[in-house]
C-alpha cells in the first residue's frame, strides 16, 4: 500500500502553507479541548493524560505530543522495516510543530479560557470538535504529509489486509482512549484526559471533517492548482 506522502502535485509552496494552516488549527483545537475538561479527542487522550498525570516531570502537553509523536513514528518503523521509506521521517518535524504550536495555543491565545461550569465545557468541547474538523480536513487536502497517528494506521492497514483504514483508525482511537483512561486510573484513581468528551470526538470529528470538505474542499483544491476532489 502506498504511503501518501508528497503525492500532491503542482505548488508546493502553496502546499506548506495550507499544511501549515490546518496543523495550527489543529494545535489550537486540541488545546481548547484540554482546557473544556471534558477530555480530549482520541490522538490526544495519552498526551493529556500523561500531563495531568505526572506534573512532576515537567513536561507540557505540547511536550507529551511531541514525545507520543515520536513513539508513533517508531512504531511505523517497527511495521514497515525496509518498507519505511526515508521521507516519512518528515513526520518528525510535522510533530514537532503540532506539540510547539500546542502549547503556544495553551499558554498565550487560550490563556483566558476558564471553563467553570459543566455546560460551558460542554460548549468549548463541541467547539473544539467543530475546529479539529476543520484543522484536519486542511491538512489532509495539503496532500503532502500525514500526521504521525495516521501514518501508523497507513502502516497497519498495509499488514493488515482484512481491515480497511476506517476500521483501523476506529481501533487505533479506541485502543488510544483506553489506554489513557487506564494511565489515569492507575495513577490519580480518576479519569483525566480521556472522558465523555473524548468518545463525543471520536464520532464528532470525522462528522465535522466531512461537513468542511463539502463545502470547502474545492476551495482550496482550487488555490492548491488540483482538480476538484469527489
Amino acid at each position: 500500500m502506498a504511503h501518501p506522502l508528497f503525492e500532491g502535485q503542482g505548488n508546493y509552496f502553496r502546499r506548506v502553507l495550507v499544511l501549515i494552516l490546518g496543523l495550527s488549527i489543529m494545535a489550537f483545537a486540541i488545546a481548547m479541548s484540554k482546557k473544556a475538561f471534558l477530555g480530549t479527542s482520541p490522538i490526544s487522550c495519552i498526551p493529556a493524560t500523561l500531563t495531568d498525570c505526572f506534573p512532576e516531570w515537567g513536561l507540557t502537553l505540547g511536550d507529551w505530543t511531541i514525545v507520543f509523536n515520536l513513539v508513533l513514528v517508531g512504531l511505523q518503523v517497527c511495521i514497515l522495516r525496509r518498507d519505511f521509506r526515508p521521507v516519512q521521517v518528515l513526520q518528525i518535524p510535522l510533530a514537532i510543530f503540532l506539540g510547539k504550536m500546542t502549547d503556544i495555543s495553551m499558554d498565550y491565545l487560550l490563556f483566558f479560557m476558564n471553563a467553570d461550569n459543566y455546560v460551558l465545557q460542554w460548549i468549548f468541547c463541541i467547539l473544539s470538535c467543530a475546529i479539529l474538523g476543520l484543522g484536519v480536513m486542511i491538512e489532509i487536502r495539503a496532500k503532502l504529509l500525514v500526521v504521525p497517528g495516521d501514518g501508523l494506521v497507513i502502516a497497519m492497514a498495509s499488514h493488515i489486509r482484512k481491515l480497511d483504514f476506517r476500521k483501523l483508525k476506529l481501533l487505533v482511537d479506541s485502543s488510544m482512549v483506553i489506554i489513557a483512561a487506564v494511565i489515569s486510573l492507575y495513577s490519580v484513581s480518576h479519569l483525566t484526559g480521556a472522558r465523555e468528551g473524548s468518545i463525543f470526538a471520536a464520532i464528532a470529528v470525522s462528522n465535522f471533517l466531512w461537513f468542511y470538505r463539502n463545502r470547502l474542499g474545492k476551495y482550496i483544491d482550487r488555490f492548491l492548482g488540483d482538480e476538484e476532489s469527489a
